[in-house]
């Protein structure tokens, strides 16, 4: 049998396989050696590592700091491995192993550092604290990923329905009743130091351990995350066959602190952890000879031998314990194998994977018949409903609502806008008025995305009130929501359902992902039902038409943002020290996300044109927005690339979701050359903020002493509410222009900013808490208001009081000079194309120093402000860059 086969079924790789090697129970593990020359034993790795990577848990071995101790040395070392096959080693559709006995166990022995003059029962309680905390910071790593599994059940209109409730309540209370240090302070009480009573005896012991001998703190590291692994495997991944992880510690001839952790390992395997239920697969490299066990050695055994060689390693162990236990004296066999790599051993086809294990495979069989049961009764029913006017749709609540009917109503905040569009909506019935819709995703598992959907309906609601005002002009504004489900998925449907439902419906407004589905959304109510629309943050530069041509994608169509390749121009204009410098550029190649890709190509023709020099493209691919896959363990390879390039700036095309996992990478990825990183990005990031927890941002701070650099994020937001509070600022206080009036630029942005502001403080209801830092409120409300401008400017022309859709069409493309849209995010020039001229941007840094996001200034896709004297004139040729 070929060695990478044996390897797989040692790791439960082929799940379903028969008559497997195995592992011996309560005779502890073996740890393979493979020794052979450097080429082939480094080819083989590097194959070894990407066959695994994303299927099984293994590590990526990480550099050994020759500055360190040696202690200091095998603590990095195992501090990579625990992080290589726990969270930086997740696999596909499975949670990350968890190391909380480690690092407790660390956090004892290395990491806490008592107050001397502090009694010793406060040591001990500072101690116990302090490893709680270690334990809790472990344990968050599955939160994430077990969320997004449960939100979408809890969260399920049609469950929520049902059980009126229960199953989110049962979760609070068991989330109530969770203590996550419980089963490690159990183990450490009966299986470490079995005999102790309390866990503060444990504390006692563990504190006096810290001045004892290295090679005893590295058994008990070493034992604790053996324990780990154990533990994460119960009896349900064990039915199911869940793949085992793999250890990787190469070169053991040349590099001691990975010699050491084999050799805590070994007698790991031969003491405390014998009886464990699941051992790691530990993979060992050497040159033939150059790293023997201390006693027990065998002769190496060529590598097509091997899987007869486990079993009859075990054998002899068994037959020698006899002869010692009636008086002989032979040494045990070692439980190091050591295999020799031959060309018959090199990586063979890679095997077919099977993604369900038997368990899994069992109950994934009755759940489809259930189904297929269940959609047969239900065929020719209606579907259900979760909300007047809404209906579920394969587990999402679509439709359209008049404000009655509430998209997620466990949303603080959602409930209560809603009612108040619902009192807007009714105040308007008796006059005459021209129906908008709000066409964006209204359903999301994430809390960053639901944070920015609750952000975007308060803004449309904004808008809405300040149309309806007692001195606004013609006509009134009726506000519906229109969910086309998460991606656009069932916008045909819904859509549908706007024009048999509002017959007043003259604009619709939205369209915030810039996906496959939204742009054949787009071309629908556009260029077949001749509707106008006002796009909100679309950046790719395929959404918007272009300029100087008469045929044009989207007739009606006006936006409000700028494109990603405008952003990016701006960017490199606001900075200019970009231009020369090193940088990288991270990309997400997920084919139908035309974010990614223009964000893509704006970043490559940017830096083509920066003249620096920099690496080569590092490109993945996304299994979906919101979705991780194998994306962890290619970042931490790309980190790797980035530490060892002279680049401080990189370039990320891609989702806020990976942008999220990417900079966790860069952080904890070793790199002493870099004392910090500054990642630049689209405006998607405008999540991000949401998205980082307390722990997120400690790790984002870095510590440089220790080889953990800094990383700060800087993206082009689409407002910011601070901009022009800012701006003004400087005008003021700059010796060139004090004195003067400021530009109307500025002048009027804040005065739209004060009138959002008032509009959020004079509500007669409550609407939920407004959060106007990430810019999706002032964008949504922009939105409105320039569709309710466009409406105004249609009733002067037509002189009709509800203008005709045709009308509204014609007049968008004149929304600049005297007729511009005066935005809280600033000017609004519309191009005949329907484009935003010279979009004002706001350049944001997320520092993870700051509790808040940063503004740095306002940035122009031309390069500069407008003139003191300019009033919104769009060029003959606005498509031209500065300078062409």
């Amino acid at each position: 049998m070929r060695l990478d086969a044996v390897i797989g079924q040692l790791t439960f790789r082929e799940r379903f396989a028969r008559k497997r090697v195995r592992f011996e129970r309560g005779a502890g593990a073996l740890v393979l050696q493979i020794e052979g020359g450097s080429d082939p034993l480094r080819q083989w790795l590097a194959q070894l590592l990407t066959d695994c990577r994303g299927i099984v848990p293994v590590n990526h071995p990480s550099d050994v700091d020759p500055e360190h101790a040696s202690e200091r040395q095998v603590l990095d070392q195992l501090q990579a491995i625990v992080e290589g096959c726990g969270f930086g080693g997740i696999v596909a559709r499975g949670l990350p192993i968890v190391f909380p006995r480690f690092a407790a166990a660390r956090t004892a022995l290395y990491d806490w550092e008592p107050t001397p003059d502090h009694s010793r029962a406060r040591r001990m309680g500072a101690l116990k604290r302090q490893i709680e905390e270690a334990i809790a910071q472990e344990r968050r790593h599955t939160m994430p990923q077990a969320r997004a599994r449960l939100d979408p059940l809890v969260q399920d209109p049609y469950v929520t329905q049902q059980l009126g409730g229960l199953l989110g309540l049962l979760l609070k209370i068991a989330h109530a009743l969770r203590f996550p240090w419980l089963r490690t302070k159990r183990w450490f009480r009966t299986v470490m130091f079995p005999g102790l009573r309390t866990f503060e005896a444990v504390c006692e012991e563990l504190d006096g351990r810290r001045a004892g001998p290295a090679h005893e703190k590295q058994r008990l590291l070493v034992e604790a995350l053996l324990a780990d692994v154990a533990a994460h495997y119960g009896v349900l991944r064990r039915l199911n066959r869940a793949r085992r992880p793999i250890i990787l510690l190469p070169d053991v001839d040349t590099v001691r602190a990975r010699r050491i952790i084999r050799d805590r390992i070994l007698e790991a395997y031969g003491g405390a952890a014998r009886d464990l239920r699941v051992h790691p697969v530990v993979v060992t490299t050497s040159r033939p000879g150059g790293a023997d066990p201390v006693m027990g050695g065998r002769p190496a055994v060529p590598a097509d031998c091997l899987a007869e060689e486990i079993p009859r390693r075990f054998r002899e162990g068994r037959e020698v314990a006899e002869s010692r236990a009636r008086g002989g004296n032979e040494p045990l066999p070692s439980l190091l194998v050591q295999v020799v790599l031959d060309e018959a051993a090199a990586p063979g086809p890679r095997p077919a994977l099977r993604l369900l294990g038997p368990a899994t495979a069992t109950v994934t069989a009755v759940a489809l018949l259930a189904a297929g049961l269940g959609a047969y009764v239900s065929f020719f029913r209606e579907p259900a409903g979760c909300g007047k006017g809404l209906e579920i749709h394969g587990g999402e609540c679509v439709g359209v609502s008049d404000g009655t009917g509430v998209f997620m109503p466990d949303v603080k905040g959602m409930p209560e806008v809603f009612a108040r569009i619902a009192e807007q909506n009714k105040a308007v019935e008796g006059r005459k008025h021209a129906t908008v819709a709000l066409l964006i995703p209204m359903q999301s598992a994430s809390p960053a995305v639901r944070r920015q959907i609750l952000s975007e309906v308060q803004g449309a609601y904004l808008a809405q009130m300040a149309a309806n005002g007692a001195d606004s002009v013609k006509p009134a504004i009726r506000l519906v929501l229109a969910n086309p489900g998460e991606g656009y998925d069932r916008w045909r449907g819904t859509v549908d359902q706007l024009t048999s439902r509002e017959p007043d419906l003259r604009v619709v407004v939205g369209f915030n992902l810039s996906l496959d589905k939204t742009k054949e959304a787009l071309t629908y109510v556009t260029d077949t039902l001749h509707l106008p629309a006002v796009a909100s943050v679309v950046t790719a530069d395929d959404f918007a038409n272009p300029e100087g041509t008469d045929t044009v994608p989207y007739p009606g169509l006006a936006r409000v943002v700028s494109t990603s390749r405008e952003q990016a121009r701006a960017l490199l204009a606001f900075d200019p020290q970009l231009a020369g410098s090193e940088t990288a550029l991270v990309a997400d190649e997920r084919p139908g996300d035309d974010y990614d890709r223009s964000l893509r190509d704006a970043f490559a023709e940017a830096r083509k044109k920066e003249g620096g020099g920099g690496v080569q493209d590092m490109r993945f691919e996304s299994p979906g927005v919101e979705e991780a896959g194998v994306t962890p363990n290619e970042f931490e390879d790309f980190a790797g690339n980035i530490c060892r390039s002279n680049t401080h700036v990189v370039y990320f095309a891609g989702r806020a979701f990976h942008l999220k996992l990417f900079v966790e990478k860069l952080a904890t990825t070793y790199c002493r050359e870099k004392p910090s990183y500054t990642v630049i990005t689209g405006s998607d990031a405008t999540t991000l903020d949401e998205r980082l927890d307390d722990h997120d941002r400690a790790l984002l701070r870095g510590d440089p002493g220790s080889g953990k650099p800094s990383v700060s994020i800087r993206y082009a937001a689409p407002a910011h509410p601070d901009a022009w509070r800012t701006e003004l600022a400087k005008w003021q206080s700059d010796p060139k222009t004090r004195g003067q009036d400021p530009p109307l630029y500025l002048r009027e942005a804040q005065d739209s900013m004060n009138a959002l502001r008032r509009g959020i403080a004079d509500q007669s209801g409550p609407i939920g808490p407004v959060d106007l830092d990430d810019g999706r409120t002032v964008v949504t409300y922009d939105v409105v208001l320039t569709a309710s401008r466009a409406l105004a400017r249609a009733v002067h022309t037509s002189g009709l009081e509800v203008p005709t859709a045709d009308r509204v069409v014609r007049d968008l493309g004149k929304l600049n000079s005297d007729l511009r849209v005066r935005g809280a995010g600033g000017w609004i020039c519309l191009t005949n194309a329907g484009n935003p001229y010279n979009k004002a941007l706001s350049v944001v840094r997320l520092d993870p120093g700051s509790r808040k996001l940063v503004f740095e200034g306002v940035a122009w896709p031309t390069g500069h402000a407008p003139g003191h004297d300019d009033n919104c004139v769009v060029p003959a040729h606005p498509e031209q860059p500065p300078g062409s």
